[in-house]
Parts: C-alpha cells; sequence; structure tokens
C-alpha cells in the first residue's frame, strides 16, 4: 500500500464507516460498504475485461451512482478515469477519445451524441450504457457477478488517475492529467480549509464530470461525507432536497445561485442543516453573496482551475463580507504570487500581472503534449493565466484572463473591466472585448455587443459611457452583434471573435 493512492481511501473509509451512507442518488442509497464492494465488482469486471494499468477508462455520465464508482474502481487497478462533459457535441467528444484513445467506455443511454460514435472508434474495445434516464439496473446486472473483496494492483501514488480536457476557449480542449497524489493533496487542501465534518451530506447538482466532482468525491472518502447526487437543477426543488435530505453543503455556479437566492426571497424556506454553498467556475456578483448572507446562507467562493487539481483559492464569510469581491486566500499547502507577464518578477500587493501557484496541487501536464505543459509550468510554479492582484492582507482579486489583455500604446486594457462599465447599460444584453491589430497603436480594443431584444443604443453613446468611467484608449469601437460565439461550457469563444476582428476589411 502506498500512501496518496486514492482507492485505499475508500478501504479505510469502510473500516470506520461501514454503515454510513456514503453516496445518494433518486434510484440509490449505498452505504461506505457497499460503495466499496460495486467499486470492487467494477474493478474485477475491468480486470477481466483485459482494462490494465495506464489504460483510459472513458465516463460520459449524469450523476448517477456509476459515474463515482467507474472512477474509483479505475483508481483501483490503476487505470485512468477520463470523464467527459456531456454538454459537448459529437465532434467534440470524438476529438477527445480520440486524443486519449480509452479502451472501454461507459455512457449514459440519454446522450444522443455519441450513439454516431458507437462501433465507430477502433480503440475502444468496450462501449457499456450504463442508465437509461434514471434506470441503472443493467449496469448493477452486468456487475453482479463479479467477486467484491479488493483487487490486486501495483499502484503509486505518482499514477495518473484522471485526465480531464478542458473547455477549449483558445481551440481545442487539452487534456489535464492529474495523479493520484494530486487528488490526495486537493482533497486535503479542501479539508483543511473549509469546515467540513464527519457524517456531512453534500449535495452534487453541478455535473460531476467538472474537477470540483472528481476532488470532492475523493475529499468525500477522506472524510467521512455522504454524496447526495442529483441530475437536474430546479431551483425550487433543491430548497425541497436541502432540507429532506439534511444537507449540509453544496456545489454551485452563479447563474443557479441566482435562481436560489431568487427563491429565497419569495418563499419561506426552511433549511437548518445548510452551513455552505460553495459557488464558482465563474466570477460570483458580490450582491449574490451579501443578499444570501442576509437571509442566513452563507455563500464560499471558489477560484481554481483544473490544471491545479480544482481550488486554488476559497473566501470564507468570515473572512468579512467587505472583502467579498475577492477570490478569498490560497488553500492550505499552496503558493501564490503575482508576476509581471512579461519579465517573470514578483511584483508588489496592488499591482496588476500573472496569477501563479506552487504547491502538490500542480498538474502532471497535459496529456501528450509537453510544449503546452512548459509554458504552464515553469521552475515548479502553475501560471494560471489569469490576470490579478493581490491587496496587502493576501487577498486575491482576479481581473482578467492574460491572453485577453490588449496593449495599446503601451498602455495595458483588460477587456472584463471594460465589460463590466459597458453591460452598466440597461439596453446592453452582454458583450466581449477584444484587441484589434493597429499598425500605429499596436492594438485597439473593440467591444462586440448585444442588445437585449427591441432596446437600441448608438456605439458614440457606448464609447462615451466608457470613456466616462475608464482612459479613453479602453475602449475604441463598438460593433453591434446578436450573439457571441460560445463554447458547449456557454463560455465566450473570444480566439473567434478576435480571428473576425483581425481579417482584412473586418
Amino acid at each position: 500500500m502506498t500512501n496518496g493512492v486514492i482507492g485505499d481511501l475508500l478501504r479505510h473509509r469502510v473500516r470506520l464507516s461501514p454503515d454510513l451512507e456514503a453516496v445518494v442518488t433518486r434510484t440509490k442509497r449505498l452505504t461506505f460498504r457497499e460503495y466499496n464492494e460495486t467499486v470492487n465488482r467494477v474493478a474485477h469486471f475491468l480486470l477481466q475485461n483485459n482494462i490494465q494499468k495506464g489504460d483510459r477508462v472513458a465516463i460520459l455520465c449524469k450523476n448517477l451512482h456509476p459515474f463515482p464508482v467507474i472512477y474509483l474502481a479505475a483508481a483501483k487497478i490503476g487505470a485512468v478515469a477520463v470523464p467527459i462533459n456531456w454538454r459537448q457535441k459529437t465532434d467534440e467528444i470524438r476529438y477527445i477519445l480520440e486524443n486519449c484513445t480509452p479502451k472501454i467506455l461507459f455512457y449514459d443511454g440519454d446522450f444522443q451524441q455519441v450513439t454516431p460514435l458507437l462501433g465507430n472508434l477502433p480503440f475502444i474495445q468496450q462501449e457499456i450504457r450504463v442508465a437509461n434516464g434514471e434506470d441503472t439496473t443493467g449496469f448493477d446486472h452486468l456487475i453482479q457477478g463479479y467477486p467484491a473483496d479488493e483487487p490486486e494492483a501495483s499502484v503509486e501514488a505518482s499514477d495518473p488517475a484522471l485526465i480531464i480536457y478542458t473547455s477549449g476557449t483558445t481551440g481545442r480542449p487539452k487534456g489535464v492529467v492529474c495523479t493520484h497524489s494530486n487528488l490526495d493533496s486537493g482533497s486535503n487542501s479542501i479539508v483543511r480549509t473549509l469546515d467540513l465534518r464527519y457524517r456531512d451530506r453534500f449535495l452534487f447538482v453541478t455535473p460531476l464530470f467538472h474537477i470540483s466532482g472528481m476532488v470532492f468525491t475523493i475529499t468525500a472518502l477522506a472524510r467521512g461525507i455522504t454524496l447526495v447526487l442529483n441530475t437536474q437543477f430546479h431551483p425550487l426543488q433543491i430548497w425541497d432536497l436541502i432540507e429532506s435530505e439534511q444537507i449540509t453543503g453544496m456545489f454551485s455556479v452563479p447563474s443557479m445561485l441566482s435562481y436560489m437566492y431568487e427563491i429565497v426571497k419569495t418563499q419561506d424556506i426552511v433549511a437548518p442543516t445548510l452551513r455552505m454553498i460553495v459557488c464558482g467556475g465563474s466570477r460570483v456578483p458580490e450582491h449574490l453573496i451579501s443578499g444570501m448572507h442576509e437571509w442566513g446562507f452563507h455563500v464560499v467562493q471558489v477560484y481554481g482551475a483544473t490544471e491545479f487539481t480544482g481550488a486554488a483559492t476559497f473566501w470564507l464569510p468570515e473572512m468579512g463580507m467587505e472583502t467579498c469581491g475577492s477570490a478569498g486566500k490560497p488553500v492550505f499547502s499552496t503558493e501564490m504570487k503575482i508576476v509581471d507577464p512579461v519579465t517573470g518578477e514578483a511584483l508588489p500587493p496592488g499591482e496588476i500581472g500573472e496569477v501563479v501557484c506552487r504547491g502538490p496541487l500542480v498538474f502532471a501536464g497535459y496529456w501528450n503534449n509537453p510544449e503546452a505543459t512548459e509554458e504552464v509550468i515553469r521552475n515548479g510554479w502553475y501560471h494560471t493565466r489569469d490576470v490579478g492582484y493581490m491587496d496587502e492582507d493576501g487577498f486575491l482579486y482576479i481581473v482578467d484572463r492574460l491572453r485577453d489583455m490588449i496593449i495599446t500604446s503601451g498602455e495595458k486594457v483588460f477587456p472584463a473591466q471594460v465589460e463590466s462599465v459597458i453591460e452598466q447599460l440597461e439596453e446592453v444584453e452582454e458583450s466581449a472585448v477584444v484587441g484589434v491589430k493597429h499598425p500605429v497603436w499596436g492594438e485597439l480594443a473593440r467591444a462586440y455587443v448585444v442588445l437585449k431584444e427591441g432596446a437600441q443604443i448608438a456605439e458614440e453613446e457606448i464609447i462615451a459611457h466608457v470613456r466616462k468611467h475608464m482612459a479613453d484608449y479602453s475602449l475604441h469601437e463598438v460593433e453591434f452583434v446578436k450573439e457571441l460565439p460560445k463554447n458547449s461550457m456557454g463560455k465566450v469563444m473570444k480566439y473567434v471573435l478576435r480571428r473576425h476582428a483581425n481579417q482584412p476589411g473586418a
């Protein structure tokens, strides 16, 4: 046995808490003993089907019990789980599968975009449907005859356990490789930073395929926490679920939190067990954090990256509501600093530069892509490509993405700051600012603006509004569009806009 091997954590948890609920879905309730036996059966199934150490196991599943079971079964035999974002289209999924060549694919029958790929990828030796809707009896049936004892395998902490593909806002997604040690460290940093307790009950409505879900699955083993999984988010039903399942914490994204807040304001919500709502994925608006706080619900803001095995910072209410516009402070076992993106020199508090971090959470590298790995891991520091600053008290404030920064005649323009000023205008639905190459000024800032239905406003009015609040070079021109190009995660693909902006005659 090696320390830091995540499959071992389940075995240890069974010894301590065999009858504690481990995984709860609408159709299934597993104790830690049953969870471990199910995981072991899948591990033996994989071994008997020629899945060996280092082989990839692709998982395209909703938040149902087969998902964490397959993930941990792969970990126990040294195989590498590849959770796939099921919001992606057929071509995106094909690219990922061709890039990591899994031997086996577990998929959900509801995801039609997988159908054209079935039987058409020669490296996949088996394709197994794990669910129809929320019915997982086929999966349970498949593994029933396999042994429930521990599989024999030699697994090291430094072995890869997980490949997660980034959302690809700059083009093709890259496979982020996390080792057993990364995931164990990620789980430890969460346990040591947040107020998590034995027998807590944590709700996941956000998809498990994100790094947050993959790390927290391990955190639940380490701390003895029940995972309550749900496949759909409904702003009213979620409060019923929190009450009926006595949920103590949950993960959310800002849009989800916003819907939940609206319900809190209009309904009589009783959720005495709920201690924290962890929210991340993008910046959480301050009014949501303070508004929920006034109603007695504590929002914990998380900032992180798949390449940093999840959370890099947490903002907690006890840090003071006046700092809720920040991303908080670095998690346990993490060093963080702000560096000049050109020279790499560390910058003093208050100065804007690139956020870099170091520690046991730095990922092992991009799958089969050493060049991209070398770009972001330098001297042990992970370069996040995010631009921000730290204040005198060590709070991190994120300003923008580094690649989105525009340099106009030597002056830095951060599009996210310009966009937030543009979006103060009530006529504006959303906006995206990119740099357009210019022979004299280097780049000029152009805003692509989507107006609300029926709204009208002139380009000059938008530019005047921005220049009232920011330096004149912050915005040069505006182009009105019907919609912004987005990827399957709903993130704006600025590289598409940049390409359009920099075409001759654009």
